[in-house]
């Protein structure tokens, strides 16, 4: 076995283990999610503060990578990791003190465009019809991306084991396309996320520990920003997405449709609605995980094919998932 899959090896135990323990640790710090009878029908207080474990667990070893291999952070990179900090910090503000929802929004937004505006967009946003390079449209489509984005990870972290579980396989995506595309520099560094992510995902599962508005939050952010930050095709990285994208968007829309609150808590979801109907944490979970992977794998044969495929995979997969959707939706609350 080389070295660098020794290291790879350790870095991935070392956040698995980190995780683990520092999991069951903040059980007991009691900031909890209380059962409320309508959207929390949990049977017990389950504590709320995944997101910090695992942040926890990921410092130490990024300290010690970073003073291992002293390489300087591209500047992208650098304002991906601060844009995915400020985001967790807004959700641990909500996770201890219950943050104003719509004063959250607002700084988030801010967040997005500022992030944007100092670099973080894509060189073009590349279509069969030419390839757009209008900085200012590309602020405007980056900013969105990741407002809508960020957001929509923590709106589908209501069932055990489902949003870290998509972002699991969304961000090892990226580790792949990013390998591929030779940055070599940010390999090792994927490693200690999946096993603090895995090792979160045994507790989570259990119904023992959420990851909470920051997890949610940081990691949502962390996954839409490394993505501009690594240059990814922008058709790819929605691709990638697809699962969170469409469910959370045809929500938003349907109601709109129906003059609801956006802001207002609710269980119109695809996943909620198959939580209502029935389907255990556990169901839920596989079958979201199962559409991901099957996005994250067609996202990476079509970024191979180059051309127009990435586009085409896109908009065939978004309209095959809003049928979905939409054929859920009439057959759960017609």
């Amino acid at each position: 076995m080389s070295g660098e899959w020794l290291w790879s090896l350790g870095l991935f135990g070392a956040g698995l283990g980190l995780s683990l323990g520092l999991g069951k640790w903040v059980q007991g710090l009691g900031i909890d999610d209380a059962p409320d009878g309508v959207r929390k029908h949990q049977d017990r207080p389950i504590s709320r503060l995944g997101g910090v474990a695992i942040l926890l667990s990921l410092l130490p070893l990024f300290l010690g990578l970073h003073l291992m291999l002293d390489v300087a952070m591209p500047q992208a990179i650098s304002l991906a990791l601060g844009f995915s900090g400020v985001a967790y910090l807004l959700g641990l503000w909500d996770d201890i003190w219950h943050a104003n929802t719509k004063l959250k929004l607002l700084l988030l937004f801010l967040l997005c465009v500022g992030v944007t505006s100092l670099g973080l967009v894509p060189a073009s946003l590349n279509t069969p019809w030419g390839a757009f390079e209008h900085p200012v449209l590309l602020i405007i489509g980056s900013a969105l991306w990741l407002l809508v984005f960020t957001n929509s990870a923590n709106f589908l972290d209501g069932s055990n084991g489902l949003a870290v579980g998509c972002l699991l396989i969304m961000l090892s995506g990226l580790a792949l396309l990013s390998s591929g595309a030779g940055n070599a520099q940010i390999t090792l560094w994927w490693w200690p996320l999946i096993g603090a992510l895995i090792g979160f995902l045994v507790h989570n599962l259990s119904g023992s520990l959420y990851v909470g508005d920051a997890g949610a939050l940081g990691l949502g952010a962390l996954f839409a920003s490394l993505g501009l930050a690594l240059q990814i095709e922008v058709w790819t990285l929605a691709t990638l997405a697809l699962p969170f994208l469409a469910d959370v968007l045809m929500t938003l829309i349907w109601r709109a449709r129906k003059g609801r609150n956006w802001l207002a808590p609710h269980l119109d979801h695809a996943y909620q609605n198959l939580r209502l109907t029935g389907w255990s944490h556990f169901e839920t979970a596989i079958l979201y995980w199962g559409f991901t992977l099957t996005c994250a794998m067609i996202a990476l044969i079509a970024s191979r094919a180059g051309g127009a495929a990435p586009f085409l995979t896109f908009t065939t997969l978004a309209l095959v998932g809003c049928v979905l959707w939409l054929m859920h939706r009439r057959a759960q609350l017609p």
